[in-house]
């Protein structure tokens, strides 16, 4: 079960709520299995139906994780109308090549969150993507400090 610190979920909210009418996404930096920081990554495909995070971004945050030492906690996500949970394109764009789900995914061990703001307040939820686009949600605490 993922503890997340209150001020990681309010940053990934807020970030949703500004990216509107679009999705957002990015990641969540961890260190010891614990969320610690996010990372707003831009959407290229400025799009309400789906997200496609900027590779250059991707790419820097990655080289910024080796060299910290920290780790990719969970990829978020939001949804402007629709609940928080992993819509087909969002499985399949898990895998490389993408709909490929027969072998593992990308990120086996990252958590999935979602940000639905189809109701107020916003609902966050984290999920497992598995091989064989099996999801998994793992219930969120949300913690303070």
């Amino acid at each position: 079960m993922p503890r997340i610190p209150r001020a990681i979920v309010d940053e990934m909210i807020a970030h949703a709520r500004e990216e509107l009418p679009n999705e957002a996404c990015g990641m969540v930096h961890g260190r010891d299995g614990a969320p610690i920081v996010v990372h707003r990554v831009r959407n290229v495909a400025a799009s309400p139906y789906r997200y496609e995070m900027d590779p250059l971004r991707m790419l820097r945050l990655e080289t910024q994780r080796d060299e910290s030492g920290e780790s990719l906690f969970a990829i978020y996500h939001s949804h402007v109308a629709s609940e928080a949970h992993p819509s087909p394109t969002d499985v399949r764009m898990a895998f490389f090549p993408p709909g490929e789900n027969e072998r593992e995914p990308m990120f086996p061990t990252t958590y999935y969150i979602l940000v639905s703001l189809a109701s107020e307040p916003p609902s966050v939820r984290a999920f497992f993507i598995r091989t064989g686009g099996r999801v998994d949600e793992e219930r969120v605490e949300i913690v303070d400090g």
